[in-house]
């Protein structure tokens, strides 16, 4: 094999792993929705948003859903089902708190689930569009595209109708 071969086979093989390293790319909850999903889809993606837990003991979470504002599904109506992602980490995740920003890394497969929420005044069954298994699981200092959940208005206390 000539020396000019050989430089060329291992570009190659250079530009084969550089893809395959490449990083997830990044989403947000707007790329989410239906009719938005394009390419958005598939692939390993990375999305940030808040933690609530579906099973967990003590402060290790083995399975949560994803969702775009503090608060959803357990103070608000849940957002539609291609607004919260069903996740199962790699490794059990140490919650601080619930709700609290993450950002979730791993392959996106679009998958209806059902899940029980346990909350102090019964059991919510909530529906995802979407699940993320063996995510990886990072702390995020915010929510890029955070949302203020439905017909809440910013800064406002969501108990306000209660000071009439």
């Amino acid at each position: 094999m000539k020396p000019r071969h050989l430089v060329i086979i291992a570009a190659m093989a250079a530009l084969w792993v550089s893809a395959a390293q490449a990083a997830p790319r990044s989403v947000l909850w707007k790329d989410l929705r239906v009719g938005a999903q394009g390419d958005a889809l598939g692939g390993e993606i990375a999305i940030r948003g808040y933690v609530l837990p579906i099973d967990r003991e003590g402060e290790l979470v083995y399975e949560f859903m994803l969702v775009p504002w503090v608060g959803a599904c357990s103070h608000t109506p849940p957002p539609p089902g291609d607004q919260i992602l069903h996740v199962r980490p790699a490794q059990p995740w140490r919650l601080k708190e619930v709700f609290e920003p993450v950002t979730v890394t791993g392959e996106l497969e679009t998958e209806q689930t059902l899940s029980q929420l346990f909350l102090v005044d019964g059991v919510v069954r909530i529906g995802s569009d979407y699940r993320i298994r063996q995510a990886s699981i990072a702390a995020a200092d915010r929510v890029p595209d955070a949302r203020i959940a439905p017909g809440a208005d910013k800064g406002a206390a969501p108990w306000k109708f209660l000071r009439k």
